[in-house]
């Protein structure tokens, strides 16, 4: 599905807001097809959806906008510290910044002293700048960090790329066994030699095996399954873009969905 004329003007009007662009020649279909997918297992559609706005099933307190920021997780917070800075804010958030601050300092799962809070996002959601801040934070706090990761070991496909990005999202960054940090740390221990493989990269683990890129990132993709209980079907995702051989994107890329449905995802944003 095609990003709305609005949606392409957001990424325009973002490359030329003191940011560099979330559209680069080196993730520009990556972070279509990663949004897109996020979108497709949260709200059912790979259309981005500003407004989703819902009580988390994970227990993470309210879930909402294009990757559901969490009130828990202080993702939310940061969307609405951005947007509070712009022309265009009106004091939609006021009442429950007390809430949210104290909420994401402590990861509290509760959503209490938050009626109200879903209407004042889908409210919000019509506002470019809204939209804007969405994009600001979806790129400053999990894009830019996730692809750090690349010169570390010499990543080259964009599938990998893609899932680590996913992962930042969906696990978080930090360094325990559940997050991007000690999968990519536990991915790499579990080589102590070298290994050979069709994808056309090696990287370079621990600085001294050289390991398929395609092995390593299905090694990824089990541990990350095994330690953290989210992002089950994102995994289940990337695994048949890994089947089929789709390692590197320019156009679109074939995934199939929860149903056992193929889903073409296309490269919207570049």
């Amino acid at each position: 599905m095609k990003f709305s004329a609005l949606s392409l003007g957001l990424i325009a009007a973002f490359s030329g807001a003191g940011h560099a662009a979330p559209v680069t020649e080196y993730n520009g279909c990556i972070n279509s097809v990663v949004l897109q997918l996020i979108s497709m297992f949260e709200t059912g559609s790979t259309e981005l959806n500003f407004a989703n706005c819902r009580k988390d099933s994970d227990g993470s307190g309210y879930a909402s906008g294009i990757i559901s920021f969490t009130t828990r997780h202080g993702d939310a917070l940061k969307v609405i510290q951005e947007f509070r800075t712009t022309g265009s804010y009106k004091g939609e958030f006021d009442e429950y910044m007390d809430t949210l601050e104290e909420y994401a300092d402590s990861g509290s799962r509760s959503t209490k002293n938050l009626d109200g809070y879903c209407d004042a996002w889908n409210a919000a959601a019509d506002n470019f700048e809204f939209r804007l801040a969405q994009f600001t934070i979806v790129y400053d706090k999990y894009d830019v960090p996730s692809q750090e990761y690349i010169d570390e070991i010499g990543i080259k496909l964009s599938v990998t790329r893609a899932v680590l990005y996913d992962t930042a999202i969906v696990d978080g960054l930090g360094s325990s066994k559940s997050t991007l940090g000690g999968i990519f740390k536990a991915t790499n221990n579990a080589f102590d030699s070298d290994v050979t493989g069709e994808s056309g990269n090696s990287v370079t683990v621990n600085d001294k095996y050289q390991v398929d890129e395609a092995i390593w990132l299905e090694k990824f993709l089990d541990i990350r399954e095994k330690n953290s209980s989210a992002g089950r079907k994102n995994i289940e995702a990337y695994r048949s873009i890994i089947t089929r051989n789709e390692l590197n994107w320019s156009d679109s890329v074939t995934v199939t969905d929860s149903d056992g449905d193929d889903v073409v995802i296309n490269c919207d944003f570049t």
